[in-house]
Order: structure tokens, then sequence, then C-alpha cells
């Protein structure tokens, strides 16, 4: 008798198993959602133009950079080992973020989009601040904005022909906020197109600002923008 209560009681159990194994099939969608930026590749860097890793995908390897994308981005992906750097404006100009490996992001909250204008995949966070790399070696380069990020000017040295200077003269559209110097002499910079100007500083005068050779550097934020000509130089004492 309490043997066959015992068969009773287990066959009971087995069928109540199955109808809920059954029922948990009946109520599994036939389409599940797919998980978002699940499509993105590995060692990519995925921008897509739709929120959530949705629309269209642009797929950027390790080292990749844009600095004019045209298209459209609302979220990426970072499945590379490298950190994203995004800027709101062309030239790694204008604001900035950053997606660490392996994480996510997305460029509209609250209905309002973050233009992604420019972006490059550097090893460390710290390269994103930055855009002076964009410069070679013998050249001159003058940013737009501080810390060689923004539009860059490649000055090529003429000999002036009234003042005899080797370097270059400009207007404002060229003057900068940082500047990297990579070439064999010193560079003089000057408030006037003519390779002249003064400026005070804590009741001194000064004629010049030198950047030596090989030196990148940020201009103060008193001259910033202010320059209108430079010459190159072999020695400092030959400024101006």
């Amino acid at each position: 008798m309490t043997t066959s209560r015992i068969d009773l009681r287990r066959g009971s159990l087995i069928t109540a198993a199955l109808a809920l194994l059954c029922s948990l099939f009946f109520v599994l969608p036939a389409n599940a959602d797919p998980i978002p930026f699940d499509d993105c590749p590995q060692r990519q860097f995925c921008l897509y133009d739709g929120s959530g890793g949705t629309g269209t995908r642009l797929d950027v390897a390790e080292g990749g950079k844009d600095e004019n994308y045209p298209g459209t981005a609302l979220s990426a992906k970072n499945n590379t080992r490298m950190w994203a750097c995004l800027y709101s404006g062309a030239r790694y100009g204008g604001s900035l973020q950053t997606v660490k490996p392996g994480n996510s992001d997305e460029y509209v909250t609250a209905g309002v989009r973050w233009v992604v204008a420019s972006y490059k995949l550097v090893p460390t966070r710290a390269l994103c601040f930055t855009g002076y790399e964009r410069c070679e070696n013998g050249e001159v380069c003058t940013f737009a904005e501080r810390n060689g990020r923004g539009a860059m000017t490649v000055h090529v040295p003429a000999v002036d022909p009234a003042t005899q200077n080797l370097g270059n003269s400009y207007g404002p559209e060229a003057a900068p906020k940082s500047v990297w110097n990579r070439t064999a002499k010193h560079l003089c910079f000057y408030l006037k197109p003519d390779y002249t100007g003064t400026w005070t500083e804590d009741g001194k005068a000064y004629g010049a600002y030198v950047v030596l050779r090989g030196d990148s550097i940020t201009v103060p934020g008193s001259l910033a923008g202010a320059f209108r000509s430079h010459e190159l130089v072999n020695g400092t004492s030959e400024c101006q």
C-alpha cells in the first residue's frame, strides 16, 4: 500500500513538472529582441545612426580616425583594445567624449543630440586631449585650439623679401592657440605681421614669444590667437 502511494506521488510530480516546462515554451516569444550592440564585431569600434546600437553601422578598426566625420552617430560600441575619442568639432575640436575599451555610449539624451564631427582611436585616454600627433617632423604647426586640437595650419618657411626674416606672416584665421615646433630651429612669435610688436607682463616689456626647437606649447591665455607672424632662428638672441 505504501509503495503504490509513493509511485502515484512520483507520477504526479513528473506530470506537474512537464506541464510547467511546456508553459514556459509557450510564453517565450518566437523572435527575442536582439541584445543592444551585439552585432558589433570584435576589434572594431562601431558607430550607429540609431540609438541603442540600432540602424546603419560603421565599423572602425583599431587605430582608425576621421577628422571630418560626415555621418550621423547616435550611439557607439567600443570592442577594441583602444580608447575611442569623439569630438563635437571637426579636426578633434570642440567638446570631447571618450569611450573606454568594452563600453558603449549614447549620443541622444532626453531628445537632445550630441554631435560627433570627428573621432580617433588611441592607446590611452590622455591622448584624446591632444592633437599634436598630426604635425610631421620638420614642420611648424599651429592649431586653432589648445593642446594641438582644432584646425591645424602647416607653415612652410619663406624668406620675407623686405625683412629677410625666415618665417611666415598671417592673419587671425591662422593665429595659434597652441604650437608644435618640429624643426631644428627656434621659433620667435610676434604680435604684428611684420615681425614686430611688444606686450607688457608684470611690468616687463617683451618683443617675442619663443618656442624652442622640438617643443610643443599651449599659448598663454593673454596671447592666445594674438600672434600674426613668426620666424625661425638659430639662437634666441636673433629674435627681434
